[in-house]
């Protein structure tokens, strides 16, 4: 018998929960150690909304704690990420949908 959940589709955050955004890139297939450099989530809400949040450098990656707002809908979320060199690049943008309670149907 096969008991594992599987769903498909955009990650689901729900409105007034805590998550930590955490990232740890590579350049050139290699781990991209940003020590002395930055990161920022950028974020647009389903309203078109930019957010830009500051993030902690932390092991040679970044993260970032947020809560999320009451804008259901689809989000858009992508990484600036940035070494202590000055090399600047962006992750390819990511989807997630925030809605009002778990019980949220799809």
């Amino acid at each position: 018998m096969n008991s594992a959940l599987v769903t498909t589709g955009p990650p689901r955050l729900f409105v007034g929960s805590s998550i930590l955004f955490q990232v740890q890139p590579f350049l050139d297939g290699l781990v991209w150690d940003l020590t002395g450099g930055g990161a920022r989530l950028l974020m647009t809400d389903p309203n078109g909304m930019a957010y830009n949040l500051i993030a902690s450098i932390v092991g040679g990656g970044a993260r970032v704690a947020w809560t999320v707002l009451d804008v259901p809908g689809t989000w858009v979320r992508a990484w600036k990420l940035t070494d202590a060199t000055g090399i600047i690049e962006y992750t390819e943008p990511i989807v997630f949908d925030v809605v009002e309670s778990p019980g949220t149907p799809f």
